[in-house]
């Protein structure tokens, strides 16, 4: 058997052990946070201001001020799932800001509308921007919509973004790519 058959293998095994592993639904923590932490009522005024800060805010991805700009966007105790992590504290997102910040370059977030209910706000987004992997920098492109809630500050306290990370990020990596679409072909049908 070939050296490459061989790795192919390991590496197929390897991802088919790891994806066994149990890992917790971030449902009931979304669902408690969503009952728990209450915004201020919003109007369809405030609620294109919160998407327009939203938007304003990570248009800075990827430059020296995007740290700053988005810690401004967000309150210290919060509930953040992105899809990709969750977090509840201010100081773990700006972490998280950081090493996006490293990899990211040439964003561009556009603004598609904005809609309400009670206490939140429902920003339609479409993002597109580099995105650096293994040493290479991929264009990636995801439309999604998030969820926010804002504090008498106009701090987010709870923002649930609704993104295809398959679409968006995981069909756009190099070498990834191949493997995610062998595992969960796209089919499109007419």
């Amino acid at each position: 058997m070939s050296t490459v058959i061989k790795l192919s293998i390991a590496a197929l095994s390897i991802i088919s052990l790891s994806a066994c592993k149990s890992i917790p639904s971030y449902t009931p923590d979304y669902s408690q946070a969503r009952q728990q932490i209450a915004g201020i009522n919003l109007n369809d005024q405030q609620a294109l201001e919160v998407g327009q800060r939203f938007v304003a805010a990570f248009n800075t991805l990827g430059t020296p001020q995007f740290v700053d700009t988005a810690g401004q966007l967000y309150a210290e105790q919060l509930f953040i799932n992105d899809t990709l992590a969750q977090f509840s504290s201010k100081q773990d997102l700006i972490k998280h800001f950081n090493g996006m910040n490293q990899r990211v370059s040439n964003v561009s977030v556009k603004l598609l509308n904005t809609t309400y209910q009670q206490d939140s706000a429902y920003v339609h987004w479409h993002m597109t921007y580099d995105f650096k992997f293994l040493g290479r920098n991929k264009t990636m492109s995801s439309y999604g919509i998030s969820e926010i809630k804002i504090n008498p500050a106009k701090q987010i306290v709870f923002q649930q973004d609704y993104w295809d990370p398959a679409n968006g990020l995981y069909r756009s990596l190099p070498y990834v790519s191949g493997i995610y679409a062998w595992l969960t072909p796209f089919k499109k049908v007419t």
